[in-house]
């Protein structure tokens, strides 16, 4: 491996420097780049200079541009650019030389402020002088694009004899002792287990490089100064940014080449940003003279007036910085963000906006990291969902095999360790292999080191001990879990469900996050649990008594008993964050006492799940409790206004009898209703219905290879009469008329919603009897002969006609979400979706529906005219067909193929129907 010294002009060539960087580095030579500078007292071209003379060979890339000159006094006395003096020192030392000039032709479409010409004092004579001069060298190569030089670059390297001497005696240097820069016996395992990479460490930062020139170059652009870093969980965004760019920031790698201050600022510093912040730069604001009660009513009037931010960090960091630029280390956004609705006004939001307003009238630079599977939660931030749409934001993907090598190895070589090629390659492949576990490489290597051997070698066998990469926390965690029972005795079985819940979250969307307890919160026998734990590098905590976390996400995942209480405790754990959305969204809108309350099943959830209570939830579910006892007075008295009403035929019956004979039967039970407070819309007309056009013959099931068996023969269906099918499926509001009106229902008890709500949602609930009862009785009142579909007019009218083979509406299942309601809780106000080609709505998903037909176990023998098959070839009638989907189902079973069997008499939660009609020709 040699060592080379890679030399250009900066923005003009960033796309060909990455390319060069990226050939070389991939060819496992060493690569020295001013970007890759760590914080140093000595000057940038006194840098320069230094690692000139400690590469193996120099490659210069020119284009049209001189470059930056330093001032004289900083050992430039011929006002040369810094790429000038870099060739010239390296040609004094005698290093091989390989220049790579731009071609003259590119010059034509080259953007006007990269040439001097155009642009330069000079009019461009420096460069074209210099050009000149490089071009009578030996090792002199012409490029155009960013391709070519690459492949130019490894060809010139193989091919020059000296250079390729170089590096095959390189490689034979190989196994020579390396050069120790970390002492292991202060300063610990060149890694940092399951935390990220800190400053701390970035003298042992290894493989990243790419990614951190790519970051510096994205702060050099007009809209650099506030950048988003995404990515995976254990893709290592916190380490890249402070191990990696942060430290060649604090050695003036910012835009002309100013220093930063920079001030990380994690989501353990506490709920409210503004103090957080304070606290951070008290230091700065102590050295511009500020008193501590000045600062505290900055502070206060940061929570008042968020927009002041700027001002006042201008002040500070133009007395309080010795001229440097501050740098805001956002680490962690998504622990920032609440974990309910992301759409609610919260500080954070205020924050957000002051810091990217101070970023952008250049008062600071901001650089933030979030998980990717968070981003969303920008998206509700009119400043964040512009700083996604550019350059501002850096996606961080997995890491590369020959990133790897180095990230394994060279930390290791260090701190005067050895590990073998092979162990090398396995962790290697392992990591290929199970993507986003960097925090797992780095914990496997730091317990290497640990049990090293006396000569000082990471061993394989070792290794093997650990149950390798994926199983390795699992056996440490083991360890620890018979630990904290040796030394607490029965005790820690109970302690352990306690404690877990206080590390984990689960926000609005599902997803399981760490949470920071305070340490404050915990007593005698969760403080010693806890300590074991940090002891153990299983929880972090960053100062003695402040709040204490999981090391690293990646826990949720490899910790197999954390992993086991997430997933059985998982619907809890969302309560507890359920309930503050609840409790907050109703508190928005006013504390209404009728609306956004939490239902019966809900208050059970909540209290089951032991949530933590707060004044404004308590006033929240005393409000809920007051709602539903009144509510239950009320339905009870309307239960008993029906019976009375059920002893006449039908409602009309009863308005005729009692004199009213113009008063129309629906809004005297609306008039009824609503007198005793109960605010439900009744509508007795006739449900919208769409009629179907039967033409042609159409292939009923399915004979692909992934169809069940229920689902065949396809065979064909030509239908003998014109139907009309609902538009929409029933709704509570429909059905419940029907149950207070007559009663008729099985057992006279209203359809349950199992809290989902009811109104304009699919009735669920419902036998197939229930759903011909009301069929019936929906008859008598309107005349009009309605039933329940057909199994073959159901299909034909979902697949729009027999035209949509796959699904009712979506041409292919990446539409589905458009046009069908599943993966839900709970079913949707009908109609929520698109619809259908004949204009029907939900025939995928929120319920399954009732249909006329008899179960069969397959299509043998089944009707071709579109009838009902009812006893027919061995028919079930005790069991009824039922179609579509329902709420929560997967998408290979909303297909309008898709069919199944139910007992006709069962009631269950997945349940309702729509209806259909005779339609006279």
């Amino acid at each position: 491996m040699a060592t080379i010294y890679l030399s250009s002009t900066y923005n003009d060539l960033k796309a060909y420097r990455e390319e060069a960087y990226r050939a070389l580095r991939q060819s496992r030579q060493e690569v020295i780049a001013m970007e890759d500078y760590v914080a140093s007292d000595l000057r940038p071209v006194d840098l320069c200079l230094r690692d000139v003379e400690k590469a193996d060979i120099y490659v210069g890339l020119f284009a049209f541009r001189y470059g930056y000159v330093p001032l004289p006094e900083h050992n430039n006395p011929h006002r040369l650019s810094i790429t000038e003096i870099e060739f010239r020192h390296a040609r004094a030392n005698n290093k091989p030389c390989l220049i790579f000039l731009l071609v003259e032709e590119k010059k034509k479409n080259w953007p006007a402020e990269f040439i001097d010409a155009h642009t330069g004092d000079d009019k461009g004579k420096r460069i074209d002088a210099l050009r000149a001069n490089l071009s009578t060298q030996q090792v002199v190569s012409f490029f155009s694009t960013p391709e070519k030089l690459a492949t130019q670059v490894l060809a010139a390297l193989m091919s020059n004899e000296v250079t390729k001497g170089l590096i095959a005696s390189r490689a034979l240097d190989h196994d020579l002792p390396p050069i120790v820069t970390w002492d292991i016996a202060t300063q610990g395992p060149p890694y940092p287990g399951l935390l990220s990479f800190s400053r701390k460490y970035a003298p042992v930062f290894f493989g990243r490089e790419l990614e951190v020139r790519a970051l510096l170059d994205r702060l050099h652009d007009p809209e650099g100064r506030f950048l988003i870093v995404s990515g995976d969980s254990g893709v290592g965004k916190s380490s890249l940014v402070e191990a990696g760019v942060i430290p060649k920031l604090e050695a003036g790698r910012l835009p002309g080449w100013q220093t930063g201050l920079c001030v990380r600022m994690p989501a353990s510093q506490g709920d409210r940003p503004f103090p957080a912040l304070m606290k951070l730069v008290q230091p700065i604001a102590q050295q511009s003279g500020l008193m501590p009660q000045e600062i505290e009513e900055i502070t206060r009037e940061l929570e008042r007036s968020p927009q002041s931010l700027s001002g006042h960090l201008r002040t500070l960091t133009k007395r309080g910085t010795d001229g440097k630029a501050l740098v805001l280390f956002l680490d962690q956004l998504e622990e920032w963000f609440p974990k309910d609705e992301p759409t609610q006004p919260f500080a954070f939001q205020d924050f957000l906006s002051a810091v990217y307003q101070a970023a952008q009238e250049g008062v600071l630079w901001v650089l933030a990291t979030i998980r990717s599977d968070h981003l969303h939660r920008c998206h509700h931030h009119s400043a964040m969902r512009t700083l996604l749409g550019g350059r501002s934001h850096y996606l961080l993907g997995p890491i590369q095999r020959y990133m790897l090598r180095d990230m394994i190895r060279k930390p290791a070589n260090c701190a005067g360790l050895t590990i073998t090629d092979q162990l090398v390659s396995i962790l290697s492949d392992e990591m290929m292999n199970n993507p986003g576990s960097l925090p797992l490489l780095a914990f496997v290597l730091q317990e290497l080191c640990e049990q090293r051997t006396p000569k000082g070698e990471l061993s394989e066998a070792v290794y093997e001990k650990f149950n390798r990469l994926t199983g390795a926390i699992a056996k440490h965690a083991a360890k620890v879990e018979a630990k904290v029972q040796q030394q607490l005795g029965r005790n820690a079985t109970a302690l352990w469900p306690t404690l877990f819940r206080s590390l984990v979250v689960v926000d609005a969307d599902g997803l399981p996050t760490r949470r920071r307890l305070p340490q404050t919160d915990l007593n005698l026998e969760q403080a010693k649990l806890v300590k074991v734990l940090i002891d153990e590098r299983l929880l972090y905590s960053e100062k003695e008594g402040g709040t204490v976390s999981l090391s690293h996400e990646k826990l949720l995942e490899a910790w197999p008993a954390l992993q086991r209480y997430v997933t059985t405790n998982k619907k809890q754990l969302l309560d507890h964050t359920l309930l503050k959305v609840r409790a907050q969204q109703w508190e928005t809108a006013g504390k209404s006492r009728l609306r956004g309350l939490a239902s019966a099943r809900e208050a059970k959830d909540f209290q089951r799940a032991e949530v933590t209570r707060t004044p404004m939830t308590d006033e929240y579910l005393q409000v809920s409790h007051q709602f539903r006892t009144w509510r239950n007075w009320i339905v009870g008295l309307l239960g008993f206004i029906c019976t009375i009403l059920g002893g006449y035929a039908s409602l009309d019956q009863w308005v005729q009898a009692q004199g009213h004979e113009g008063l129309e039967s629906g809004m005297v039970a609306k008039f009824l209703l609503t007198r005793v407070g109960h605010r439900v819309g009744i509508d007795l007309l006739s449900p919208p219905m769409v009629r179907i056009e039967t033409g042609s013959a159409f292939i009923m099931g399915n004979a692909r290879r992934e169809a069940d068996e229920h689902e065949q023969p396809a065979h064909p269906v030509k239908f003998s009469r014109l139907f009309a099918i609902g538009q929409y499926e029933v709704t509570f509001r429909e059905y419940d008329l029907f149950t207070w009106v007559t009663g008729k229902t099985k057992d006279k008890k209203f359809a349950s919603d199992e809290d989902g709500g009811r109104g304009q949602r699919s009735v669920i609930n419902v036998s197939w009897e229930d759903a011909t009862a009301y069929a019936q009785w929906l008859s008598q009142q309107t005349g009009k002969g309605y039933r329940l579909p057909t199994e073959s007019e159901w299909e034909y009218a979902a697949r729009s006609a027999g035209k949509n083979p796959s699904w009712a509406g979506a041409k292919d299942e990446g539409q589905l979400k458009y046009y069908a309601v599943y993966d839900k809780e709970h079913t949707e106000v009908v109609g929520s979706k698109k619809p259908n080609g004949l204009d029907l709505y939900d025939m995928g998903g929120n319920v399954l529906e009732w249909l006329e037909d008899c179960w069969h176990e397959n299509y043998e023998g089944a009707p071709e005219d579109g009838s009902a098959w009812l006893e027919a070839k061995r028919g079930d009638c005790g069991r009824r067909v039922v179609r579509d989907g329902y709420c929560y189902d997967r998408p290979e079973f909303l297909r309008p193929s898709h069919r199944c069997g139910a007992d006709a008499g069962n009631r269950n939660s997945l349940t309702g129907f729509r209806l259909a009609q005779d339609i006279e020709p």
